[in-house]
């Protein structure tokens, strides 16, 4: 499965605890964790990166703004 492409304007971000404070967002009632960010100039590390997660069999969403780019995998894949 392809990595989901998202404008960063349409998710809901929070913080949460998990032996130590992360970011996480909802989207289309997934939750999902932040993997790394990249800069406008990385979108080809951060296209790369995103698909190497997504290939790992989880949901994976890139989110884009002005500024960066956000990876984001299906929290499950990271707690479970």
């Amino acid at each position: 499965m392809l990595p989901l492409i998202v404008v960063e304007d349409l998710i809901s971000t929070f913080k949460f605890w998990n032996q130590g404070i992360h970011d996480g967002m909802l989207y289309r009632n997934d939750f999902y964790i932040s993997l790394q960010q990249f800069a406008l100039a990385e979108r080809s590390q951060a296209y790369r990166q995103a698909t190497q997660e997504s290939s790992k069999g989880f949901k994976v969403c890139i989110t884009v703004s002005k500024t960066h780019y956000t990876i984001w995998v299906e929290m499950r894949s990271q707690i479970a």
